[in-house]
């Protein structure tokens, strides 16, 4: 069921390729596949930090240590997070990596989102306050500009870490708390409401790092 509980046209590419095997093996055999709510494969593609980059289709459930070292051959250079899930997706620290598999649950419970599991990656020496300001710049170019929240939050947020990284303001916490918060709730889509997961991840596992940008 989709819109209104109404059955409703389905246009993503993934999910139409599952269906000549379902069509053809039957649900059941599809529904053997993966996890107990996570059924089926998905596809996840490795950026240029892969040593063997490009799109793998891998069993829901699948280690992401499985995915990073055995498909993609591991990075091919030192990297510190990896956004996996599109510009709205979580912001997974490399310490995370033998914790997670690739289904909804587990990356659900850990805090991060698996999305449709492109995996971008962030080399160490590249600054995450850069890094926040394009996710913010991002959400503020893509804004339809129907909502204040997104609209207007993503802009501000830009603007602030502008400032920060010009070296001649610190970002108060709690500004910057209230505006994730006014993003996630107020949004009217996931772009604006989306946004805040990688930005907290961020701010969570890279404390130290950000620190010096906050009061």
């Amino acid at each position: 069921m989709g819109l209104f509980n109404m059955p409703t046209v389905v246009n993503n590419v993934e999910t139409l390729a599952n269906l000549p095997f379902i069509a053809d093996s039957g649900g059941q055999a599809y529904a053997a596949i993966g996890t107990d709510r996570s059924k089926g494969t998905k596809l996840v593609c490795l950026d240029g930090h892969f040593n063997q980059p490009g799109l793998v289709e891998v069993e829901m459930g699948t280690p992401l240590r499985t995915v990073i070292d055995e498909l993609g051959r591991g990075f091919r250079k030192p990297i510190k997070a990896m956004h996996i899930g599109g510009p709205l997706g979580g912001l997974v620290p490399v310490s995370k990596i033998d914790e997670l598999t690739i289904d909804f649950d587990s990356f659900s419970k850990a805090g991060f989102l698996l999305g449709h599991a492109s995996i971008v990656c962030i080399p160490e020496e590249y600054p995450l306050i850069e890094y926040l300001g394009h996710l913010f710049e991002f959400t503020a170019h893509e804004s339809c500009g129907k909502c204040f929240p997104c609209r207007l939050g993503s802009t501000r947020g830009k603007e602030m870490i502008q400032k920060a990284k010009d070296g001649n303001y610190k970002m108060p916490k709690e500004l910057f708390s209230d505006l994730l918060e006014a993003l996630e709730i107020g949004s009217l889509c996931a772009l604006g409401g989306g946004l805040p997961l990688p930005v907290r991840n961020a701010l969570l596992y890279f404390k130290e790092e950000l620190g010096p940008y906050f009061e």
